[in-house]
């Protein structure tokens, strides 16, 4: 039987945003007056994320009180809706016993959106705030900015541990969350030059399957720190499916009118799979629906490939052959948190890609020139990277998993054999003063080295593999601290 639903909208818009998935629901049998539409004040400068998460609590309880809303009921989220969600359930539920059965995201920015920025400047309060006096929402904007550490902060109670453990708000048993987004673009935000997002969040950002690790350079050699993978919390695997046909806005619109698709399987997909998230009762249920959903993902994955199967896919599913495949491409967004071995920030830094040498001689060096692996690197790997506006010590890169990969690419064509088949990040931070360096005493800019991802020549997946598909990542790179010989002197009295 359908249940209650409560539908949360994201950032600038109102509830009324979530009217039509509420509508649409209702032709399958859920009744009007089970449907709820959730709101916040998201451009208000004052409100926090923390502050809706709360209020949302009080919320759901005066409605269970007055018999409104049944002890359990199904979430369906869109954009930023989904930060206002998953902190309220990590603040008040961080080990499980949520009263929500299955939470679906469409198109969440779980961790972050490029657009955060924008929403900031001079213009977006004129245009957004002209009504609001000039507010745009700032405290909310802070929380999508790319990097920012709301973002990790939640993540570390219903995700990721760096400390093993493995109590979360999700299960498969009891709440279960859900992504959907699209991979289409909104009309004109290209012109913003962003790859393999719905024009407003990366598909790797809206994936709730982050991976984390902790790399120590205090421990081991600076070419060899210490790698600590972070702990997964609640299920290994949350549905994520790709749609092809849907961009940031055209996700709340099931119908298959609403589609860039003409294909009838193509344009009537959302609507099916907002059905079938719902509808999961059980970890079977839950395991078959990823399953289904990853068979979505691996369509929309050969929409970037080429070949005869490739060409009749995109004439089926985008009405020609020809059609541009460079959107479908798998991203991975790398969030790098910089501190030194006391927790103190490192704000003064640089993180580039490279790739170790074959002879071991692997010391890296912003003073050494710069290589032409390197500078393959920066032009055809990373296409974004940006710094986060109120933690300088985050950094965000978005690196294109196809340039990395294919045959043409990075790992199995650009690197010569004077180069292990690896991709790394080098780092290189500058000392803050006199008295204190960063990695090396003897040197004004200390580098490190740290390995992301091997390749296997006999196997597109093989090799040890720290970045995965469509996937944000976590580093937190502690740097040593090297203090002067003076910061602490004794000397005799006489």
């Amino acid at each position: 039987m359908p249940g209650h639903v409560l539908l949360i909208h994201g950032w600038s818009a109102s509830d009324k945003s979530m009217a039509e998935v509420g509508h649409f629901l209702t032709v399958y049998g859920y009744q009007t007056a089970d449907l709820f539409l959730g709101g916040y004040p998201s451009m208000s400068d004052d409100v926090h994320v923390a502050d809706s998460a709360r209020r949302m609590q009080a919320v759901i309880n005066e409605m269970q009180g007055d018999g409104r809303l049944p002890a359990r009921f199904h979430l369906i989220v869109h954009s930023t809706g989904a930060l206002v969600a998953r902190r309220w359930l990590a603040e008040n539920y961080p080990a499980g016993g949520a009263p929500v059965d299955n939470l679906l995201m469409l198109a969440p920015a779980n961790f972050g959106s490029p657009l955060a920025t924008l929403g900031r400047s001079l213009l977006a309060r004129m245009v957004k705030g002209w009504n609001r006096g000039f507010q745009t929402g700032t405290e909310f904007l802070h929380a999508l900015e790319l990097g920012s550490c709301l973002q990790q902060d939640i993540a570390l109670i219903d995700r990721l541990s760096p400390d093993g453990e493995t109590a979360s708000p999700f299960s498969a048993t009891g709440t279960r969350p859900f992504v959907l987004v699209g991979a289409c673009q909104i009309p004109g935000t290209q012109i913003l030059g962003e790859e393999a997002w719905d024009g407003t969040v990366r598909i790797a950002s809206a994936n709730m399957d982050p991976q984390g690790m902790t790399v120590d350079f205090t421990t081991g050699s600076l070419t060899e720190p210490r790698l600590t993978q972070w702990t997964r919390r609640g299920p290994d695997k949350t549905p994520f499916a790709v749609l092809p046909d849907r961009h940031h806005l055209t996700v709340l619109r099931p119908a298959a009118k609403r589609s860039e698709s003409k294909d009838p399987a193509t344009a009537n997909r959302l609507s099916q799979l907002i059905l079938d998230a719902l509808a999961v009762n059980s970890a079977a249920g839950y395991d078959q629906v990823a399953a289904q959903w990853q068979a979505v993902c691996d369509e929309t994955r050969k929409l970037a490939q080429d070949g005869e199967e490739a060409d009749a896919l995109r004439e089926r599913i985008l009405g020609r052959a020809s059609a541009d495949k460079s959107r479908f491409n798998e991203f991975y967004q790398i969030v790098v948190d910089a501190v030194d071995e006391t927790g103190l920030p490192v704000t003064d830094y640089q993180l580039w890609l490279t790739a170790p040498r074959v002879s071991g001689k692997n010391s890296v060096s912003a003073g050494k020139a710069i290589t032409r692996i390197e500078i393959d690197a920066h032009n055809n790997l990373i296409k974004g990277a940006h710094r986060n506006r109120r933690n300088s010590e985050r950094r965000v890169l978005h690196i294109d998993r196809r340039a990395l990969l294919q045959s043409e690419g990075f790992l199995r064509k650009t690197l010569t054999r004077a180069y292990e088949p690896v991709l790394a990040a080098a780092i290189t931070a500058a000392s803050p003063g006199d008295k204190i360096a960063y990695f090396s005493k003897d040197a004004r800019e200390g580098s490190g080295l740290i390995r992301l991802r091997t390749h296997s020549p006999s196997s597109d997946a093989g090799g040890d593999r720290f970045l995965r598909r469509y996937a944000t990542h976590f580093l937190r790179v502690i740097i040593p601290r090297v203090l002067d010989d003076d910061v602490f002197t004794v000397r005799p009295l006489g």
